[in-house]
């Protein structure tokens, strides 16, 4: 079992309580609390080949250990990964292991672990790999760029000011950014983008959102993405002249898409192979901002499968 006590559900007593669990099941538990101690876990792990790895952390750790292991040479050795809610929002854990609880899961698998159960309920998934000039290729379930990549910046820079961490805290920060957004005083620019999808479609443009994922979003409303296209990237960019925004926003998130919400209109959305995005400047990955060159294009595509369980 690795564990970031520091992750947002984990530092709340969650931490110990899943350790002692673990280790009364005679796992092995290890804590991590920054990137080297995480990327020496995982080296460790791959040295000696342990094939049951359980993560109890946030959505940042979760897309570090999956970008370290994409990352490997293709054919080479993987463990298979429980991912467990230890985080804030926890969009990893809520897709690859719907509904489920971090302790109760976590002992479930730990039983059928001891039970050479293990392999019952083994799901391969791919995460969403990012390339552009300027740094390696980064792996991760969930992008975010436009004014969502603008709103999550400012929501972490307001937490740190006020050392708030509650969830109440940031929810009423985004409704006074929506309210103030609605009556165009959000004091945010939407950038100027090419979004080329493929057979999806392209965008050309000011965009107001850009949302691309290889999750499925199988447990809650939130599903910001059109029901159409094949591949296993799922992308959303909705340019700053698509009509009634706010209005069809409900439908958006949670995927119940018109026909008028369609390309022509600046709703580019379904899946797709691989998208290319020119101008973009900064984005954020499962909650970690990252900074690109504009003058180069941001390459979206499927990374490596990877083998998750589902106990």
């Amino acid at each position: 079992l690795i564990v970031n006590p520091r992750s947002f559900s984990a530092s709340q007593g969650l931490a110990a309580q899943a350790a002692e669990l673990a280790r009364s099941h005679g796992a092995e538990v290890i804590s991590v609390d920054g990137p080297d101690a995480t990327r020496a876990a995982i080296e460790g792990i791959l040295a000696r080949r342990q094939r049951h790895v359980m993560l109890l952390a946030g959505d940042g750790t979760v897309c570090a250990i999956v970008d370290q292991l994409s990352n490997l040479p293709v054919d080479a050795w993987t463990p298979d990964l429980l991912v467990l809610p230890g985080g804030r929002t926890n969009l990893t854990a809520a897709d690859l292991v719907p509904g489920g609880r971090a302790l109760p899961t976590l002992k479930r698998a730990l039983l059928r672990a001891r039970e050479q159960r293990w392999d019952a309920a083994v799901e391969e998934r791919c995460a969403l790999r990012i390339e552009h000039a300027g740094a390696s290729p980064r792996h991760g379930f969930f992008f975010s760029a436009a004014l969502v990549d603008s709103v999550i910046r400012q929501c972490h820079q307001h937490r740190a000011e006020r050392n708030q961490l509650g969830d109440l805290s940031t929810f009423k920060y985004l409704l006074q950014l929506a309210a103030r957004a609605m009556r165009g005083r959000s004091g945010m620019t939407c950038p100027t983008l090419q979004v080329d999808a493929g057979s999806c479609g392209a965008q050309s443009g000011p965009v107001r959102l850009l949302l691309a994922t290889t999750l499925l979003h199988r447990n809650g409303l939130f599903d910001p993405y059109a029901p159409r296209g094949h591949g296993d990237v799922r992308l959303t960019s909705v340019s700053e002249a698509a009509p009634r925004f706010w209005r069809t926003l409900p439908r958006l998130l949670t995927g119940r898409y018109t026909p008028a919400m369609n390309a022509d209109n600046g709703y580019l959305s379904g899946r797709c192979d691989r998208v290319q995005i020119g101008g973009l400047a900064t984005y954020m990955l499962d909650g970690e901002p990252f900074d690109a060159d504009p003058s180069q294009p941001v390459t979206l595509s499927a990374g490596p499968r990877l083998r998750f369980i589902r106990p």
